[in-house]
């Protein structure tokens, strides 16, 4: 593997001179044209004189010199943020009874059903117990109730 690598970074050092003298023969030779192939050696003579070849002395830079502290920077940066205080209010989620509520809110709706049933008796036998007149509305409360009653049992079948 080292093998490898060691080509890789000849490779990489002679790419990269023969764009570093590409580009600097172009700007003194402005008229003759340089040419520099990337995955050819052509075999022309007079291909050859025009093209440059680089050497591993070239090349400073590598992608294995500048990821070379990478692992180590990488490290303390987890480190130093194991060191700092964790702060619990940005873990805790947004909405943290979302689930509670949901899990619960059929049985709300049962219970506001009972609710509006019992006002409903409470005001009924209030009326009964103010005047004759009042026994009309509270026929008409009873009847109202007896209605939302069947509706209640058609919809508890469904």
């Amino acid at each position: 593997m080292e093998a490898e690598a060691e080509k890789r970074k000849q490779r990489l050092q002679a790419l990269r001179k023969r764009k570093l003298q590409s580009s600097a023969s172009d700007q003194t030779n402005g008229e003759k044209a340089n040419l520099s192939f990337r995955n050819y050696e052509p075999t022309d003579e007079k291909l050859k004189d025009n093209v440059n070849i680089a050497t591993p002395k070239d090349i400073n830079n590598t992608v294995e010199l500048e990821t070379k502290n990478l692992t180590k920077e990488a490290l303390e940066e987890a480190e130093r943020m194991q060191k700092e205080e964790i702060d619990l209010f940005s873990l805790a989620p947004k909405r943290a009874n979302w689930d509670l509520k949901r899990d619960v809110e059929k049985k709300l709706e049962r219970l506001d059903k009972r609710t509006q049933r019992a006002i409903a008796e409470l005001i009924r036998e209030r009326l009964k117990n103010e005047t004759k007149s009042g026994t009309d509305i509270a026929d008409a409360v009873a009847d109202a109730e007896a209605a939302q009653k069947m509706d209640d049992a058609d919809n508890d079948e469904d």
